[in-house]
């Protein structure tokens, strides 16, 4: 079974040398996957995992991501990754975290699995 929980943010950031400060608004996507539970069906308690999230939310939103510990350099890759550790330790079952930013139909993002890295023994 996999289940997923969504939230937004809105954050700036830059890159060096590529970009100057600007901003984004950023879309998260958090998914576990699992057996289900023989009562909810679910894989987690997506309420366990949605105090959470909030957690990792507040953390960073209307934020200079460059400022905030572990983001110095703030890509959509590195802020899925540091979305995943942040997560990782309460939730056994945290399969992906898919950041994205831009319009629909347009959008440009990344998908991190620290899960398979670990299959693969990085």
């Amino acid at each position: 079974m996999e289940t997923f929980k969504e939230f937004t943010f809105e954050a700036a950031h830059q890159l060096q040398p590529y970009s100057g400060l600007h901003g984004h608004s950023f879309r998260v996507s958090v998914h576990l996957v699992g057996e289900p539970d023989p009562v909810y069906g679910w894989p987690a308690n997506l309420y366990e995992l949605e105090q959470q999230i909030e957690v990792v939310r507040k953390t960073i939103d209307h934020t200079y991501l460059n400022d905030i510990e572990g983001l110095a350099v703030p890509s959509l890759e590195n802020v899925a990754r540091w979305i995943w550790d942040k997560l990782e330790s309460q939730f056994p079952q945290l399969d992906r975290v898919e950041v994205c930013r831009g319009a629909q139909g347009q959008a440009e993002g990344t998908v991190y699995s620290g899960r398979a890295l670990h299959k693969a023994g990085a």
